[in-house]
């Protein structure tokens, strides 16, 4: 028996080479950079802790090592933080908290709205960002305000599985029954977060599929999850091996995404770290130390959103790969016609009817 999921990892390599290097076009990587960038969220450089020496005989960290403008800075920074009321400093963080949270919702469904976005580029071997992005900024919306509802059901479904053992461990005493409580709490942890990650891969599966479905189906998202999942009852063997092998195939393409990120990345910080050094050099001869240290969060803050947008540059071709395997599997699974760009393969005999032949054939 022929897998759909095993058959088009050649098509989809096909078309990831066509699409990203016939012919290269550095405004279409970054263009495909910054796409990535808001689907896959802006992920941070989180750099290790600085150990410091002790001085064992005082019991105090050694600290000379810090430069005496940044001790002073810090130390500014601290008393004009402590000369606040704790009204001011309640409103602020009030306002810190409703700024955050309107950066995440405004995030969220630029996300959302990116994944239609992607999906028409690789599909037409065009990418226009605002064009496209105005042209799916309903369906964006739909599938931003079904992944809140999912998300608040997972957090309901969580905390009513977690309550039964608090309150186990709240009114139980330090015998039996509370390490009883504590045991049962932890395995009720693990077996929730293990069932609702594979729940949650089914749903977003089904999802991400429903995607290219509402878009060249000319449906809504739920009309075309619907229509998704009425394929998998008919057809379910294929969408389970199309799972399984979606794993493995990711597996596969994170090791190599993570193998070459961390060389770039590495060797890039290693670079801005040496460019920063010299730049305090430099800046501490001319400024003070509140100016200095200000240029230089400054600095650093540009260039942690530069590693971040390197990081999806890198991710890229992956992710572009990623989702012409699925479109390529949506074409044989569903038979879902898209215009694509190659449609050279179509012309000339082995296109997704072809495929499906052929798989008849082998089937027999």
């Amino acid at each position: 028996m022929s897998w759909y999921v095993v058959d088009v990892i050649d098509r989809a390599v096909e078309r990831t080479r066509s699409f990203l290097f016939e012919p290269f076009d550095i405004t279409k990587w970054l263009k495909l950079a910054i796409i990535v960038f808001f689907i896959g969220g802006s992920g941070g450089f989180n750099g290790g802790g600085n150990g410091g020496s002790y001085d064992t005989s005082a019991g105090e960290p050694d600290v000379s090592w810090i430069p005496d403008s940044l001790t002073d800075f810090l130390s500014n920074l601290s008393h004009h933080i402590s000369s606040f009321s704790d009204t001011t400093m309640l409103m602020t963080l009030v306002l810190i908290l409703l700024l955050i949270f309107l950066i995440a919702i405004i995030l969220g469904y630029i996300g959302s709205t990116m994944e239609f976005v992607l999906v028409e580029s690789l599909v037409s071997n065009e990418v226009r960002i605002r064009e496209y992005f105005k042209k799916f900024m309903g369906k964006g919306l739909s599938l931003y305000v079904l992944r809140l509802v999912i998300v608040f059901a997972v957090i309901l479904m969580i905390v009513i599985v977690t309550a039964p053992f608090i309150f186990l461990i709240a009114e139980g005493d330090s015998g039996a029954s509370g390490a009883l409580g504590i045991i049962g709490f932890i395995f009720a942890i693990i077996a929730a977060v293990i069932l609702f990650i594979i729940v949650l891969g089914i749903i977003g599966s089904f999802i991400n599929m429903a995607i290219p479905v509402s878009m060249y189906q000319d449906s809504g998202l739920l009309s075309a999850i619907g229509r998704v999942f009425s394929q998998f009852k008919a057809d379910w063997k294929q969408m389970v091996i199309y799972w399984i092998g979606r794993g493995i195939l990711g597996f596969a393409v994170a090791i190599m995404a993570g193998i070459i990120g961390l060389i770039i990345l590495v060797i890039l910080v290693l670079l801005l770290g040496a460019i920063d050094l010299a730049l305090y050099y430099i800046l501490n001869m001319v400024l003070s130390g509140t100016v200095l240290w200000s240029l230089l969060i400054a600095v650093v803050i540009v260039e942690l959103l530069l590693l971040s947008f390197t990081s999806a540059i890198i991710r890229m071709p992956f992710a572009v790969f990623m989702k012409y395997h699925m479109l390529s599997f949506l074409e044989l699974w569903y038979q879902l016609k898209m215009p694509i760009f190659d449609e050279l393969h179509s012309t000339s005999g082995n296109g997704p009817d072809q495929w499906i032949e052929e798989a008849e054939i082998i089937d027999e």
